[in-house]
């Protein structure tokens, strides 16, 4: 662990001693390197120092082992330094380390007992997060009957009070309760109240679960292939649909236009915007050698920063240039343009006396995604949210500021406290985000004007990854192998390759966006969609078959790899959507 990387941590204490002890574990051959992997990770990715090292469990692979260990550590440290320990903690140690007898029991982790009911609720929200991703709600009447083989106990009752209306005797007095002890463990969390999703710590936990019974071949075959084809695409680096729609993608070749300036300086990239998209390919150029002279390079001195706000940032509909008129007020130069990814950027023009003139605008590696909180409730309801976040990641960017602005406990309390709760842990702990909780849109400005001023005042020389070596796919993997090659520059992109990198659909091609359209269907997933794809490869196919055939060809087909089948009910929604005059989605 390099000095830079414990001084940017915001705990290098406690990074300095895993990073020891893990070590220690890797060079013996431990098992114990891969927990403290994990904690070495999480803890690089917390952005908010933390006093008392009980507190670090809340991170991703910090149990209490580590946090105790971690106590002794810095209790140690305190001693050999002259550092008198706070009265606080020193009491709260002293109760930690009370004998047995304690009415306080050391705490435990969860594991719902065998084949109760939420034992079996949690391995059907596990099935639902391995068939259809993270980011899907599955609603109680589609949940109880995945769960009801793993269970020796009813969810419904003869005679009792059907759920919905409809009929059915499903009781809330059954293995249904179990989902309240989910919930309250953190392993599930609602959406709407009759929707439901697993969490990341329950991720873990059904893991362990699957793995138990798969050593006591209790696994269907279908269940163990589901779990093999879950591990795969896990294993997987790139993106799990850039890899599967291959076949459905239409060749572009690479353009052959050089690039080159003049002379020997840096390789000049043109800065229209008309014809830039001639000039990248659909593939990566990742494995191409780069030399720094073959990048774009803007001396110190030869550029302005300017903050760039996106178009559709306003403060409110009556004043629509009151952010870019407040910033400019305090000196910071403002441009308003459309942004494909994030509210907020900042970008390197050059001076118009400089002899770099002819180079294009630099994006800078920095930018700020802003919400409201009932914004943010919403994206988390209808899936923007991971949208949004998946997006930022293809592009590139490392230095991510994701500000909440403000409080709505109406809108907090209709989503539930502990989604947008892990919604934000997320933001910190899994995207690498600086999450920042202005309470109003003045304090929010503010940082944008501290941001602009430091960039202003820290940037020297700024370097950029021309154009022709950027594809439409995998960019983030291309400027991570070239920050690799060059550590002490921080790697930049031109305006164009900004707008081609972030763009939602301008990489796409023809078969992928239809591919997209089928799984703009709720319970359409990327495998159903590739199923259907490969029999009707166009959607003039697609409803000419629905028409003559109806749902019935659908609804028996199976989805790929598996013998799963698409079902009658999703096929009849498929016909409905593809072929009515007018579609509900209620």
């Amino acid at each position: 662990m390099t000095a830079e990387k414990e001084s940017e941590c915001a705990n290098p204490l406690f990074l300095k001693w895993i990073t020891q002890w893990y070590e220690e574990a890797r060079a013996s051959n431990n098992k114990s390197q891969y927990t403290l992997k994990k904690a070495l990770t999480s803890l690089q990715r917390y952005p908010l120092p933390i006093a008392n090292p009980q507190d670090t469990t809340q991170l991703q692979g910090i149990g209490q082992g580590i946090a105790n260990k971690l106590a002794k550590k810095l209790a140690s440290w305190r001693k050999e330094n002259g550092i008198a320990e706070p009265a606080a903690e020193s009491t709260a140690r002293s109760a930690r380390e009370a004998p047995a007898s304690s009415s306080r029991a050391k705490p435990r982790l969860y594991v719902p007992r065998y084949r109760s009911g939420a034992f079996a609720l949690l391995i059907g929200l596990f099935k639902t997060y391995c068939l259809y991703g993270p980011d899907y709600f599955i609603p109680k009447s589609e949940l109880i009957p995945v769960c009801e083989p793993y269970t020796d106990t009813p969810f419904h009752v003869a005679g009792s009070a059907s759920y919905g209306g409809g009929g059915s005797g499903y009781s809330q007095h059954t293995a249904w309760s179990g989902m309240k002890t989910l919930e309250s463990k953190f392993l599930a969390e609602r959406q709407g109240g009759v929707k439901f999703c697993i969490t990341e710590e329950g991720v873990d936990i059904a893991k362990k679960v699957f793995e138990v019974l798969r050593l006591r071949n209790e696994l269907s075959e279908e269940d163990q292939q589901m779990l093999e084809q879950f591990t795969s695409r896990q294993q997987q680096a790139a993106l799990p649909l850039s890899s599967e729609i291959s076949e459905f993608t239409d060749p572009i070749e690479p353009s052959q236009e050089s690039t080159a300036g003049e002379g020997t300086g840096p390789r000049a990239v043109p800065a229209t915007r008309t014809s830039s998209a001639a000039l990248f390919s659909r593939q990566s150029s990742a494995g191409m050698r780069v030399e720094q002279s073959d990048l774009v390079c803007y001396p110190a001195g030869a550029y302005d920063i300017i903050l760039v706000i996106d178009n559709r940032e306003v403060h409110s509909s009556a004043d629509r240039t009151l952010i870019e008129k407040e910033l400019e007020n305090e000196g910071i130069k403002v441009e308003i343009r459309p942004l494909t990814v994030g509210d907020y950027l900042w970008i390197a023009r050059a001076k118009s006396s400089s002899a770099h003139k002819h180079l294009p605008d630099i994006v800078l590696d920095y930018l700020v995604e802003r919400k409201r909180m009932d914004d943010l409730c919403a994206s988390i309801r209808d899936g923007r949210y991971r949208e949004q976040h998946a997006r930022i990641h293809a592009s590139g960017f490392t230095n991510v500021f994701y500000v909440v602005e403000g409080s709505n406990p109406d809108a907090v309390s209709r989503l539930g406290e502990a989604a947008v709760n892990s919604a934000l842990s997320r933001v910190q702990i899994h995207h690498g985000f600086h999450l920042k909780r202005p309470q109003t849109f003045e304090a929010t400005l503010r940082l944008l004007k501290q941001i602009s001023e430091i960039l202003q005042d820290s940037l020297t020389d700024i370097y950029a990854i021309p154009d022709h070596l950027i594809g439409q796919r995998g960019f983030s993997e291309l400027k991570k192998s070239l920050q690799l090659q060059f550590p002490h520059l921080s790697l930049a992109m031109t305006f164009d390759a900004y707008d081609v990198v972030s763009n939602k659909s301008a990489s796409l091609s023809v078969g992928e966006i239809y591919l997209r359209m089928l799984m703009a269907l709720r319970g359409v997933s990327a495998d159903k969609a590739l199923s259907i794809g490969s029999r009707y490869s166009t959607v003039k196919q697609l409803v000419d078959g629905l028409e003559s055939d109806g749902a019935k060809s659908i609804g028996e087909m199976n989805i790929n790899g598996t013998c799963r089948k698409i079902g009658p009910a999703l096929a009849k929604k498929l016909e409905r959507f593809w072929t009515a005059s007018s579609f509900s989605t209620t």
